[in-house]
């Protein structure tokens, strides 16, 4: 039987006779619904969608598990990639001249919208009307990553991560009423 990545079943129950599976249990309870906000921050898709690619995602984890040296980011970068890869395809499809309606994606996803405080949620609102370049740093930022983690998932230099994020966070201070209160 083939898994998501191509992967043949028995090669994986071999590997995983190695790994505590309750560890990768736990990984999973606590990142999932990380990786989905994640997703859903980083790409602008909605929730379904995005619990899909972390699930795809975390599929193709299993399959290398006792091989990944930093399996948070390995995780990470790949539903990144796959979320793009989605984002195109969708794009692909819809026809220019039609522009769906967005729902607030914090709403769709109850559980996590419990989790965030009142604060937060603003921000994160925020965070969709950065350019790009500094909705994708602060997103990794905000997951908890690395300059040098994010400058590799970014293929990025860490200066450029730094100068991102310096930016992101100046227009964040000034679209919050923050600014000239030490924003930096």
């Amino acid at each position: 039987m083939l898994l998501g990545d191509g992967a043949r079943s028995s090669v994986v129950g071999v590997k995983l006779e190695r790994v505590n599976t309750a560890d990768i249990g736990a990984f999973y309870e606590r990142e999932m619904p990380r990786l989905v906000l994640f997703v859903t921050i980083s790409t602008g898709l909605d929730v379904h969608a995005a619990a899909d690619v972390a699930q795809a995602a975390f599929e193709k984890a299993l399959s290398r598990w006792p091989t990944l040296r930093n399996p948070r980011a390995w995780l990470y970068r790949v539903a990144h990639h796959e979320a793009l890869a989605r984002c195109e395809a969708v794009r692909r499809e819809v026809p220019v001249g039609v522009v769906p309606d967005r729902a607030d994606h914090l709403s769709a996803a109850p559980a996590l919208a419990a989790e965030l405080r009142a604060e937060q949620r603003e921000v994160m609102a925020h965070l969709g009307g950065l350019p790009p370049k500094q909705r994708q740093v602060m997103t990794w930022t905000l997951a908890g990553f690395g300059d040098a983690e994010i400058a590799a998932a970014l293929e990025l230099s860490t200066d450029a991560v730094k100068q991102s994020r310096y930016y992101a966070r100046r227009n964040l201070a000034k679209r919050l009423g923050l600014a000239g209160r030490g924003s930096r």
